[in-house]
Parts: C-alpha cells; structure tokens; sequence
C-alpha cells in the first residue's frame, strides 16, 4: 500500500472510480433499458399471436391464454416441431431475428460508442498523469546536467507527498554533498600545494648549506683536516635540521589533513607531563632553567598521551627558549567534574599585546626568537593537537614578566 502514498497514484485512482462508477451505471441503465425494449416486443409478439388464434378459435381462448401466462411446457414441444418446419428455432442468433434485430444493432451500437468513450477518456487521463510524471523526471534530467556541469544552486521542490517528494529530498542532499565533496576537493588542493611550498621552502636554506659545504670540500683537496671535519659537522647538523623539519612539517599536514585518530584513554596527567619533559631537560639544563611541578599525580585526563605528550613538549620548549637564564617554569594540573586544565607559566621577557594573537599561526617566529634554528611550527602543532582532542588552549603574557598557557580537557 506504500505506492498510494503517491499524489498520482491517488489522483489515478479516485479518476479510474469515479469513471467506472459512471461507466457501470450508464452501462446498466442501457442494459434495463434493452431488456425492457425486448420485453415489450415480446409481449406485443405474444399479444398478436393470441388474437390471431383466438380470432378463429374463440372455444380456445381459454387454454391460449393459459400458455402465455401460466405455463408453455405443455405444448412446446408440439410447438418446437411445427416452427422447425420454418427455421425458427431456439439456437437462433438474435441479429437474424427480425424482431430483435433492430435492438440488437441499437446496443451492439451503443456499447461501442461507449466503451470508445470510456477508453478514451481513461486513456487521456493516464496521459496526462504521465506527462505530469515524465515532466517531474526531465527536471530531474536537466538538474542532474547542471550537477555536472558543476552547477550546484539548482533545488527541487521536495514539499510534495510521496515517492517523488522523497527523491527530490534525497537528490537535493546528494547534490548538496558533491557540493562539498567538490569544494573540499579544491581545500585539498590548495592544501597540497601550500605543504608543498612550506617544505620547499623550509629545505631549501639547508640544502643550500649542505651544497655550499661539499662544493668548498671538492673543491679545496688539500684542506686542512680540522676545517674539513668542521665542514662535515656543518653537514651533519644540516642533515639533522632537514630530518627534524621534514618529520614536524609531516606531522602538520597529517594534522591539518585531518588524517589522525587519536586514542584517547583515561590516563594520569602527569604521566604525560613528565613524558613530555623528559627530552628537553638538557636544553633546560643549559639555560639553567627549573621546571616545578603541583598537582595531584592520581588525576586522570581522557586524552591521546604521546600526541599530547608532544603538545606539552612544544610549549615547554617555547617556555625554556624565551626564558631568562636562571628562569623558573610552573606547570600545574587539577580537575573537577566539568573540566581538566594544565597551566604552563614561565617568567620569561613575555610577548607583547601586538603579537600575541599570532604566536599559534604557522611558520610564525616572534621577535624575542633565540633559536636560530626555529621555525615556528612547535605551537601551531601544539593548539592542533589539543584542539584535535576537543580541547583548547589560551595564552596570555605581560611583556617583562612572562607568559602563561592555559590549556582545558572537558570532562566526558
């Protein structure tokens, strides 16, 4: 019963009814009437053959009568053998009777008539409908040439009942949905192309360095062994540049790709924490910088512990660059049942009000830079992978008295 949720097959439907409905009732009207005609012929046929008997037998009449109004069976059979002598007998077809051949033509004439009405009518009706139907997928026809086209504004109407409502509302959420395949198709590309300048770019000062540097040692033969080894450690340190780049520059555009799934698990924070500080502290060592930690080592974030491990690295290296030396670093954690949050705060020169706002954009390096080697991607992965895990993480900073990271974790 799923198809009579259609307008047009409702609509069918109830014109189909209605016009047999009027086909039935004229066609018996007909019928009644035909019959009534054959009836009265009879009658008449019957009327004129007792007063001819009777005309010449009156002594008859009685019994005649009796045969036209009670019963025939008594004297048909004597009846039967004299009009077979004239073929009139009852196989006789009604066309070659000549007292019903008149009517018969009459409803032989009518019922065709109006059987070709009736077919016409039904006939005109489907077509109509079906013009009405074929209209509706020629607009669906020319949408979809538009959609190829590359010309998503075009929207059906899906504000009609039924199977065409449903299509419509389906084939509008599917054009809908290229639509976007098709403009994230163009972010990938221009994404593509923008990772592929970044990495061309980052590479090419190294690069340059390393050739610069095998150039002078192929083309000086007789240098000197300590200056050859200089320009080897040169080399090496250039190589390594290049390793660390390309490996953070890869992990930026899985990130900004959208490619990594993070596991997040129930783990203590200060695991992480400690994780996290664990490759800096020769840098830290060598600035003379202290890093205190507060907080309950038994609270327990949802979070991605090596991923977020990494964030938390990347601020505290940026804390322990843009320290002073001697400087302090405080990282503190606490919980409550709506949120988690991690405080990093160094006391180092701060960032000015200007700058701030940028600190977390790509390849950004701020004035206070004393890495020569930075190039300004630590934080921006940073506030990705937090944000990845649906976190956040707000800086704020005083110029002269340092600057503080805020980062939050919801509770869910």
């Amino acid at each position: 019963m799923i198809i009579f949720r259609n307008k047009e097959v409702k609509i069918i439907t109830s014109a189909f009814i209605i016009l047999f409905i009027i086909f039935a009732f004229c066609f018996m009207y007909m019928m009644n009437d035909t019959i009534s005609r054959i009836n009265t012929i009879v009658i008449k046929q019957n009327i004129g053959a007792v007063g001819a008997i009777v005309k010449d037998h009156p002594e008859l009449e009685e019994e005649i009568v009796k045969n036209y109004t009670v019963d025939f069976k008594d004297n048909y059979e004597h009846g039967k053998e004299i009009l077979d002598k004239y073929s009139y007998k009852e196989d006789l077809s009604a066309y070659k009777n000549l007292l019903f051949e008149k009517e018969y033509r009459r409803l032989y004439t009518i019922s065709v008539i109006f059987l070709a009405v009736f077919g016409l009518i039904s006939f005109t009706i489907i077509i109509m409908f079906l013009r009405n139907i074929f209209k509706k997928v020629r607009s669906f026809a020319e949408s979809t040439d538009k959609i190829m086209e590359g010309k998503f504004s075009c929207e059906l109407s899906d504000k009609e009942e039924g199977d065409f409502g449903l299509l419509a509302h389906q084939y509008n959420i599917m054009s809908e949905r290229l639509k976007e395949n098709m403009e994230q198709l163009k972010e990938d590309k221009l994404f593509l192309k923008r990772i592929i300048t970044d990495i061309s770019h980052q590479l090419k000062t190294p690069l340059a360095s390393l050739t610069m540097y095998n150039d002078i040692m192929i083309r000086d033969v007789e240098m000197p062994f300590e200056e050859r080894y200089k320009f080897l450690q040169e080399g090496k340190n250039q190589l390594d540049r290049i390793d660390w780049l390309i490996k953070n520059l890869l992990k930026m555009a899985k990130l900004e790709g959208k490619i990594i799934e993070f596991n997040k698990e129930e783990k203590p924070i200060y695991n992480t924490i400690l994780k996290s500080i664990e490759p800096l502290e020769l840098l830290a060592s060598e600035k003379d910088t202290l890093i205190k930690l507060s907080g309950d080592k038994n609270i327990k974030v949802k979070h991605d512990v090596n991923w977020t491990g990494e964030a938390l690295s990347n601020i505290i290296k940026n804390c322990i660059e843009h320290s002073k030396e001697s400087g302090i670093i405080n990282i503190s954690w606490e919980s409550n049942n709506i949120f988690s949050q991690i405080v990093i705060e160094d006391n180092g020169l701060g960032i000015s009000k200007k700058e701030l706002p940028k600190i977390f954009e790509r390849f950004y390096k701020g004035p206070n830079s004393s890495n020569p080697t930075n190039i300004g991607i630590g934080l921006y992965i940073a506030k990705a992978v937090i944000e990845g895990q649906e976190g956040s993480i707000y800086a704020s900073s005083e110029e002269g008295k340092g600057t503080k990271f805020t980062i939050t974790f919801i509770n869910y």
